[in-house]
């Protein structure tokens, strides 16, 4: 395993470096590749009405080197644990089959699903709101660049699910890591503002639309994946209720531009949350 390789000829500062370099590294590519796309590039296609703010901007990068150092410091106790056998991940496969592969998979993504939408819930309750995840929501219309704008505890403790569950079910290694990346595509794809899931799937799926509704309304859409458990507990926003400028993550049939004076007068401040209800 990667972890062992690199404990065993560098040390705790061998799984610190590579888990930094990976964190900067795919915060430059993917990250700002995605701003640029979004934002800069296709601004008129997805989101005419974005005006560049430099002082969000350098907040967002701010925060961002704050989450990637912060989050390498917090995550090296868990591999730490790994590397001296404490978890039950396994390398080979064949070691419990292909059948029992996938179920391991449903199983994490069940297990993160259902623990990380109560412990985001529960970083929108004071005070772990005030401590912790104000910071990301001082961003109230969300962009590729504050992906990864989080006080790092907070995001810590959002990832966490995928990290005990390891050390409760015996999980292949490349299940465990896969996940770990995927989940890091996933924050900067809903972020984006932009839906590439499929209509069928548009109340299934926590797609950028959901998220967008979860920064504008504040205390809503607080899965991961999936929908569910917020249409279960009530905390669903369907994201057709967010204002006509964020048209790309509605339906394929909402208007494909926004009117004239919404984009030259965008909304500002905190919404009403009883304005939709």
């Amino acid at each position: 395993m990667i972890y062992s390789w690199l404990y065993g000829n560098f040390g705790w500062f061998g799984l610190f470096g590579a888990t930094i370099l990976f964190g900067f590294t795919f915060y430059a590519i993917f990250v700002n590749l995605s701003y640029y796309w979004y934002f800069v590039r296709q601004r008129t296609r997805y989101v005419p009405d974005y005006r560049e703010s430099s002082h969000e901007l350098r907040q967002a990068r701010l925060w961002s080197i704050r989450h990637i150092i912060g989050n390498t410091l917090l995550v090296l106790p868990v591999q730490l644990l790994i590397v001296f056998g404490w978890s039950r991940l396994y390398p080979n496969v064949a070691e419990h089959g292909y059948s029992y592969l996938l179920a391991s998979l449903i199983g994490a993504i069940a297990f993160a699903e259902t623990a990380i939408y109560w412990l985001h819930r529960s970083l929108h309750v004071q005070p772990f709101y005030g401590w912790l995840h104000a910071v990301h929501h001082r961003f109230r219309e969300p962009t590729s660049a504050i992906a990864y704008a989080f006080n790092p505890l907070d995001s810590f403790i959002q990832s966490l699910p995928y990290h005990v569950y390891v050390f409760i079910v015996p999980t292949n290694v490349w299940v465990y890591f896969a996940l770990w990346m995927f989940s890091s595509f996933w924050t900067v794809m809903i972020h984006d503002r932009v839906r590439w899931s499929p209509d069928f799937l548009y109340a299934v799926v926590n797609h950028a639309g959901c998220h967008a509704a979860h920064h504008w309304f504040y205390r809503y859409n607080y899965g991961n994946y999936f929908t569910f458990w917020d249409k279960l507990c009530g905390t669903y926003c369907d994201p057709d209720r967010l204002p006509e400028k964020f048209f790309a993550v509605k339906l394929a049939s909402a208007p494909p531009r926004l009117p004239a004076a919404a984009a030259a007068s965008p909304e500002t401040g905190w919404a009403d949350i009883g304005e939709w209800r």
